[in-house]
């Protein structure tokens, strides 16, 4: 395994990333945000996502380039995202 860069998102925090910004392209593909100013929210709600979790959108980028090129981690990190959302469904279900 290559040596871990020293700006890396840790795992746990690329799958907490990675699961907000599902819900925000699920929102952008049911067409909740408004026709005339979907691009403009969409983008903000990413840029509030980087905030949020302390990032850069670079390091993100490079974080989640250096994930993509050691399939293994990627895996773990995608397997975590799909239970993290998949107990939101739950949880939204149950409350239903």
């Amino acid at each position: 395994m290559p040596e871990v860069p020293a700006y890396l998102i840790d795992k746990d925090k690329m799958v907490k990333i990675m699961i907000d910004m599902h819900i925000i392209e699920t929102a952008a593909n049911l067409k909740i945000y408004p026709p005339d100013s979907a691009q403009q929210l969409y983008q903000n709600d990413f840029a509030s996502i980087y905030l949020t979790h302390d990032v850069t959108k670079e390091k993100f980028d490079s974080s989640m380039f250096y994930y993509a090129t050691q399939t293994d981690q990627m895996n773990v990190i995608y397997d975590q995202i799909l239970e993290g959302l998949s107990e939101m469904e739950s949880e939204v279900n149950s409350d239903q």
